[in-house]
């Protein structure tokens, strides 16, 4: 447990650093109106959705090092190899996508419109869409330095990352949105501009360091291949959809959330960034064991991989427990955070009357999430898609659609705590399984 808290607890830090650049969108968002939050928070949404694909897919290149890692203890030429293609493979990948998914977003517009959006919301949307695309390729480079530098066990540099980039980003934010008067698209942009400068400053520390100098991208031009491209393709693509189904899950309930008015629409950004914020705790904690995972899967020590599972079943349920409990008793303090009440609604009680179960998903979604990211430790990504597609296609959305009209808000997520609850269980059931199996074969080798 103890390797886990290590490699972990940097990790969070940095999740949480970036979940309070977020929030700070959200706050300025909420300082413009409710109008402004409400059509930001569905820009955000359309955004996270494209982007998510393609983070996914490349965001496979840590699990991949950390595979290289374990099999370089054995065959250190190799392993080191293996890790060069990864990070080659990632670079050429962050391109490709970055080109293709950035002309993406003039379709959005179309798809509001069909999910009967309001148009004052749908241009409010479009304005911050327009900007924060240009996030897309910087972000994508420093998944990949991220990828490398948490898989040979330097995290310490990506928490140092994260703080450099809030600083960066909030006082040029402001400034664009307020100062100059920009709205929307200044938040958009102070976003793009700092995840530049930190991409351009933190891929010239990294490759500085004698520890990642041989696997600088710049180095070994001519290993360079589409081919590079396949691993991520093979691994990364199951990844990104079941990354897909399950925004599809979340950004469906919000369209849901927008059709009972703008107040609903608002509110159901806040409580995304709730759930954001658990998550990226449980995120940290499934990292950190998903790269454990992968070391002791390329070096074939198959009872680190049991006993590294069962220990950070244990830490994401105890934590995830823990926050839901303290989102329903502080709920009031989060109304307050962002001024939910003006006089004219009711938001204070809306949002009480809906935490409790958007608490209880945050159980189901860290074990789900940490189901897996540990399952692809292994290079098992195929059957937890088709799993992912169960629970949030089949049960998950279909629940959230017939509780809304009895429930509102609260149905609507009451549908998506279904859907994170029935993958959750299918993923852990399948993690289980494949641990039998592996050790299984590891007994029938040594005999």
């Amino acid at each position: 447990m103890k390797k886990i808290l290590s490699l972990a607890f940097p990790l969070i830090i940095s999740q949480l650093i970036s979940m309070a650049l977020v929030l700070t969108d959200v706050w300025m968002m909420s300082r413009l109106s409710v109008s402004a939050l409400a059509g930001g928070g569905l820009g955000a949404s359309i955004y996270f959705f494209i982007f998510i694909i393609a983070s996914s897919t490349v965001g496979c290149v840590a699990n991949l090092i950390a595979i290289a890692y374990g099999q370089r203890l054995a065959r250190p030429d190799y392993g080191n190899q293996q890790i060069r293609f990864a990070v080659k493979g990632a670079v050429l990948l962050s391109v490709v996508l970055s080109v293709l998914f950035m002309f993406s977003f003039s379709y959005a517009p179309l798809v509001l419109t069909e999910a009967n959006q309001p148009e004052e919301m749908i241009t409010l949307a479009m304005e911050y869409v327009h900007a924060l695309k240009w996030v897309m390729f910087p972000s994508l480079i420093l998944l990949v330095l991220r990828g490398l530098t948490s898989a040979l066990g330097n995290v310490r540099s990506i928490m140092v990352m994260s703080v450099i980039t809030v600083i960066l980003n909030v006082p040029i934010s402001y400034l664009l949105t307020f100062q100059l008067g920009m709205g929307l698209t200044g938040l958009g942009l102070g976003t793009a501009i700092a995840a530049f400068i930190v991409m351009v400053g933190y891929g010239i520390w990294v490759f500085k360091q004698t520890e990642f100098q041989q696997f600088a991208p710049w180095l070994h031009l001519e290993e360079y291949s589409l081919k590079l491209m396949l691993p991520l393709l093979m691994m990364g693509l199951p990844i990104g959809l079941a990354a897909l189904l399950e925004h599809g899950l979340i950004y469906g309930g919000t369209l849901m959330a927008g059709t009972i008015s703008i107040a609903s629409l608002a509110l159901h950004q806040i409580l995304l960034q709730c759930l954001s914020f658990t998550w990226n705790f449980n995120f940290g904690f499934s990292q950190a064991a998903a790269i454990l995972i992968g070391r002791d899967f390329g070096s074939e020590n198959y009872a680190g991989i049991k006993q590294t599972s069962l220990h950070s079943f244990l830490l994401v349920t105890a934590i995830s427990v823990f926050l839901s409990a303290v989102f329903i008793i502080w709920s009031d303090s989060i109304a307050n955070l962002f001024q939910l009440d003006d006089g004219t609604n009711n938001m204070s009680a809306l949002l009480s009357s809906v935490i409790w179960v958007v608490a209880l998903c945050f159980i189901v979604d860290a074990w789900q999430l940490l189901a897996i990211n540990l399952l692809r430790g292994m290079k098992i990504v195929s059957i937890p898609t088709v799993m992912t597609a169960i629970g949030y296609w089949v049960f998950g959305l279909p629940a959230a659609w017939l509780l809304m009209p009895l429930f509102g808000l609260a149905g609507i997520w009451a549908g998506i705590g279904v859907g994170l609850g029935v993958t959750g269980i299918l993923l852990l059931m399948h993690l289980m399984i494949a641990i039998r199996r592996y050790s299984a074969i590891k007994i029938e080798i040594i005999h």
